[in-house]
């Protein structure tokens, strides 16, 4: 018999149903997973606290502390912008305050900006 995938028993977690086999809980990938979203982080916290815990456990602590619902995916990767570690750079501000920049500098004021930083070399 196939042993189930780790995120069965995040699925199990959040529709509540009951799982027998746990012989393919990975406390890690499920922690991990529950971390990603805001109502089930500070349950993630407590879980990497108690890792020693058998996988039963921390499966009952995660089935009778988090409310059932529908909780998808990963959020997606911030992607770098060039333009955005410039900014920060060249003004010493925060990512916060380098977003909001961005917005007052035109085109042409992140050029002067990019040649001013220019180092040289090949």
């Amino acid at each position: 018999m196939k042993k189930p995938g780790v995120f069965t028993y995040v699925k199990a977690i959040n529709s509540k149903t009951q799982v027998d086999n746990l012989t393919g809980y990975v406390p890690f990938l499920v922690n991990r997973a529950f971390a990603m979203h805001i109502d089930t982080i500070m349950f993630a916290s407590e879980m990497n606290d108690y890792y020693q815990l058998s996988p039963q456990l921390q499966f009952d602590f995660y089935f009778h502390a988090i409310r059932a619902g529908r909780r998808f995916g990963f959020p997606p990767k911030v992607e770098e912008d060039d333009n955005l570690s410039l900014v920060m750079e060249h003004f010493q501000y925060s990512r916060t305050k380098a977003l909001e920049a961005m917005r007052l500098l035109s085109d042409n004021d992140i050029r002067r900006i990019r040649a001013s930083h220019n180092k040289g070399g090949i």
